[in-house]
């Protein structure tokens, strides 16, 4: 999910990553941000609010999650070092906020990790230079990649007012 801040970007993928959490291949999930307290404001927090406290356990100094009763694991990706978390790791799913603010080799560790058979990343980006790696290496190549992109305007945002969106463009 990619495009324009306050586009509704996150809500969508967070919607999609709940179906998958429930429907998705057995085996370990991993959620990513940029920091774990920057994934808890973002996206955390939100998930909490949707299914509510018997669905959303977050066990902040363990890094982790319960979600309908899967455990996820929480990381964030602030360094080139980041990558050193998830070397090892073989995964069933992945949830990313603010790709384009990782560092490029932690989002390759990312996806040598989707190991699972059917196993799938989710992550949202906001526009950043036209040579970001993000934009150049993937989103720039979705037909010859195995995978979908969905592009938000501001307008995709029905609840924000016509003034806020004016004077943000």
């Amino acid at each position: 999910w990619e495009g324009s801040v306050r586009s509704g970007k996150t809500i969508a993928s967070i919607l999609r990553w709940i179906d998958y959490v429930l429907t998705g291949p057995e085996g370990n999930l991993l959620m990513v941000g940029k920091t774990q307290k920057s994934l808890e404001k973002n996206v955390l927090d939100l998930i909490a609010e949707l299914v509510g406290p018997k669905n959303f356990v977050y066990k902040r100094v363990l890094g982790e999650v319960i979600l309908y009763g899967r455990k996820i694991d929480v990381v964030g990706a602030n360094d080139e070092k980041s990558k050193d978390k998830i070397q090892g790791r073989t995964l069933a799913g992945a949830y990313g906020d603010e790709i384009p603010l990782w560092p490029e080799s932690f989002f390759n560790m990312l996806l040598s990790r989707l190991s699972v058979k059917n196993a799938k990343f989710f992550g949202t980006a906001n526009p950043e230079s036209p040579r970001h790696w993000l934009k150049v290496k993937y989103l720039d190549r979705i037909n010859e990649l195995n995978l979908k992109k969905f592009h938000f305007t501001l307008e995709d945002n029905p609840s924000l007012d016509p003034e806020y969106v004016d004077n943000l463009k």
